[in-house]
């Protein structure tokens, strides 16, 4: 039997297939890219610059970390990406100064470190190309201190980030879309998790905690997700789940509404 010649139609067909997956893999690039840019920025204290990682043109932006409230618009994650932890460092640099009377700071972060490596992606880029959803446990190395700390605090934490992400028209570039972003565990250096978490206060339950006392940047809403931390009596469990492929993005499954 003769074989058959490709149509021109065909091999328009699988062209435009082949390009589409590509672009779907280049996007997984991309994402990565921008989610190392996002922590090497917060590690060196540019908090603004990362505000240029979130959608800048997609209504919808709301990004969520640990007790710290929802925060709602590109506005509301200037809140919680820039005002608070701006505020942090101003704690800390009045901490220091206090501990150190003799020491000259150069800036408000000088002796402020936190670190952190993203581990076991999974992310998955919707059919359409036009959205995709990741998870990430990282690991961070804190070395810091606030305003009435009778020391400076050395310690690890734990994070599990679940994030949307959305390819915006305007120049198509991948965004930060939503974002949740909860501990796993905070330990100080010279104390393991596992005795920590013997004293350890029960997780508030959702929606009774709003915003951090002390702090700039009022939240749009109460928090609504916490991870219930490592302790003794904590079951295991995966949370949140890692996406799922999916053809279109739909809004009951994000990770934070």
């Amino acid at each position: 039997m003769a074989k058959q010649t490709p149509t021109i139609e065909s091999l328009q067909a699988q062209l435009g297939a082949l390009e589409h997956q590509l672009a779907r893999q280049d996007a997984v690039r991309q994402i990565t890219n921008l989610m190392n840019e996002y922590v090497l920025l917060y590690e060196a204290g540019r908090y603004e610059e990362r505000l240029s990682l979130v959608a800048q043109h997609t209504p919808g932006v709301v990004i969520e970390i640990g007790g710290r409230g929802v925060f709602r618009g590109l506005e509301g994650a200037r809140r919680t990406l820039v005002d608070i932890e701006e505020s942090f460092q101003l704690s800390h640099d009045r901490g220091m100064r206090r501990l150190f009377p003799e020491v000259e700071f150069p800036s408000p972060g000088a002796g402020k470190f936190e670190s952190e490596l993203l581990g076991v992606p999974v992310v998955e880029v919707a059919g359409d190309g036009r959205t995709a959803r990741a998870l990430w446990t990282t690991l961070q190395a804190v070395g810091k201190t606030h305003e009435q700390d009778p020391e400076p605090r050395a310690g690890w934490l734990w994070w599990r980030m679940g994030i949307d992400f959305v390819k915006e028209e305007a120049d198509g570039r991948w965004r930060i879309w939503h974002m949740l972003r909860n501990p796993f565990f905070f330990a100080e250096y010279g104390r393991d998790w596992v005795d920590a978490s013997l004293s350890m206060p029960p997780v508030p339950q959702p929606g009774t905690q709003k915003g951090l006392p002390g702090h700039e940047g009022e939240p749009d809403a109460p928090t609504t997700r916490l991870y219930d931390p490592y302790r003794i009596t904590r079951e295991l469990k995966l949370w949140p789940e890692p996406p799922s492929p999916y053809e279109t993005f739909d809004m009951d499954d994000s990770y934070v509404g």
